[in-house]
């Protein structure tokens, strides 16, 4: 296994090496706290996430958040190499959270699938549905090598 791909602990939840660098650069873009709702490799953990959790993936916790910060989370998410994603409560289904897949990561198939969907400015969910929020230009994914984003 490569070290990017060991698997690590934070607040509880797994997920590799690589992914938690990303976790830790979200809060060094945004110098706000992060709230892991849902790690990786929690194949059938939660039954509505579909299987994109079966392998990487992140869901936090928006709770204590404004607007703004949510919105500076999901973009700096987004400028770490994560395909990202706000999730407004749905009744019955799920509470509000923001989704993240880390892009060429080591992804189930329905998180792959998220990733197109991002690229696409799709929403990634089963209408897959327009999201017009941020996009990085360029492309960029995390190089755990680097420490940094880099192009894709």
């Amino acid at each position: 296994m490569a070290i990017w791909n060991q698997r690590v602990t934070v607040q509880g939840k797994t997920f590799t090496r690589r992914t938690a660098a990303m976790l830790r650069n979200i809060t060094k873009l945004t110098g706000l706290p992060l709230v892991i709702a849902q790690g990786s490799y929690n194949a059938g953990g939660v039954a509505v996430s579909g299987g994109t959790h079966d392998r990487e993936a992140a869901d936090l916790s928006v709770r204590g958040y404004t607007d703004v910060q949510r919105r500076a989370v999901v973009r700096a998410a987004k400028l770490s190499g994560f395909a990202a994603w706000y999730r407004p409560p749905l009744a019955g289904v799920w509470g509000e959270h923001i989704h993240m897949i880390p892009i060429k990561g080591d992804l189930s198939g329905s998180a792959a699938a998220q990733v197109i969907a991002f690229d696409a400015g799709r929403d990634g969910l089963r209408g897959n549905r327009q999201d017009l929020t941020y996009r990085p230009d360029p492309r960029v994914r995390w190089s755990y090598p680097l420490r940094r984003t880099v192009r894709r």
